[in-house]
Order: C-alpha cells, then sequence, then structure tokens
C-alpha cells in the first residue's frame, strides 16, 4: 500500500486554489462574499480567536448555494483532471490511499476519475456550507489513516511537504515531491 498526498504531490497545483477561482468566474458574489466571511476569521486567528478548520470553513460556505452541486463539481473536475501529474499516473496500484487537507468534496471526484478507492479528506457538509470535525493535516492524517487501516504494511508514502511528515513516517520508504521531480525522503 501507498500513501500519496494529493495537492502539489499528486495534482500540479491546489484543488481548492484552483475551485475557488473556476466558482468565482461563475459564481463571484456567492465567492466575495465568503472570501469576506473567512477574512474576518483570518483577522482573529493570529490572537486565537479563530482556527484554520473555521477559515476554511468559512471559505467554502458558498457552495450550499450552488445549483446541481454534483454536475458543478464534476465539471470543475472534468476541467482540472489534466492537472494529475505523470509520475503519479505511471506509478499508480489499485491499492493507494489518498490523504488530504482539502476537502472531500473536492478530492473524491478526482479520485473516482482516477480509479482510486481508498481517499481520506477534511470531511465538508456541502448541504450547510461547513467543516465537519477536524482539518485533515498533519497528525490528523496519521490518526484518520490508522482508523481506517490497522495492521497494514506502508510501502511508501509521497508528499510535497514537510507538514506531512507524521504521514511519511508510517512508510517503509518516504518520498518528497516537487513538480515531477521525485526525492527519497527517508528509507
Amino acid at each position: 500500500m501507498n500513501l500519496y498526498d494529493f495537492d502539489n504531490t499528486i495534482y500540479d497545483g491546489d484543488s481548492s486554489v484552483d475551485f475557488i477561482k473556476y466558482s468565482l468566474l461563475r459564481h463571484p458574489w456567492l465567492v466575495l462574499f465568503a472570501i469576506f466571511k473567512a477574512f474576518k476569521e483570518l483577522i482573529k486567528y493570529p490572537f486565537h480567536k479563530s482556527n484554520l478548520g473555521l477559515i476554511k470553513s468559512e471559505l467554502f460556505s458558498f457552495v450550499r448555494y450552488i445549483e446541481n452541486f454534483d454536475e458543478y463539481i464534476n465539471n470543475y473536475v472534468l476541467k482540472k483532471i489534466k492537472n494529475i501529474k505523470k509520475f503519479y499516473l505511471d506509478n499508480q496500484q489499485p491499492d493507494d490511499v489518498v490523504i488530504s487537507a482539502s476537502f472531500d468534496f473536492i478530492i473524491i471526484p478526482f479520485c473516482q476519475k482516477l480509479g482510486i478507492k481508498n481517499v481520506i479528506a477534511t470531511l465538508f457538509d456541502v448541504k450547510k456550507g461547513h467543516i465537519i470535525g477536524d482539518n485533515c493535516k498533519g497528525n490528523e492524517k496519521v490518526k484518520r489513516f490508522k482508523k481506517v487501516y490497522k495492521n497494514v504494511n506502508v510501502e511508501e508514502a509521497y508528499s510535497d511537504s514537510l507538514s506531512d511528515v507524521p504521514m511519511l513516517q508510517l512508510a517503509k520508504r518516504a518520498y518528497l515531491v516537487k513538480g515531477e521531480e521525485v526525492n527519497l525522503y527517508k528509507s
């Protein structure tokens, strides 16, 4: 079994940022209002009056107002599926696990198109427009992985960021990804 971060690892770029840009062109007022709400939370963050999960939740709260959301997200994925990196497509295995801090409503449709069945991501209630539980980042990735997969051998893990060191430590071999370049981090 191999573990992969999604954004900037197997996806060239940040799928959440790309989704905001995609939506800004199609629903500018909804997105701008959500950005304003997120900014209000961001101002509180240095004073420990807010957290990254709440900021992300506010930023994406606009999705609850998008009609035919399943069709909308499918169209987004079809437009951006070209961003999946060649190194991943060349190495993809049936038991790969994608673990991402990005929201499930973005990551799961990409993984479905790629045939990836095992996905762990930050949960988001699209109908209510808010995050469910904790942001799936850092140690939270390991916690969620271990909850789903008990006593499995992780051969390789891939990420673009050292914030994923807890996830990388689960594997026999770990790699850092920059663009299409993959470098050994730990063996």
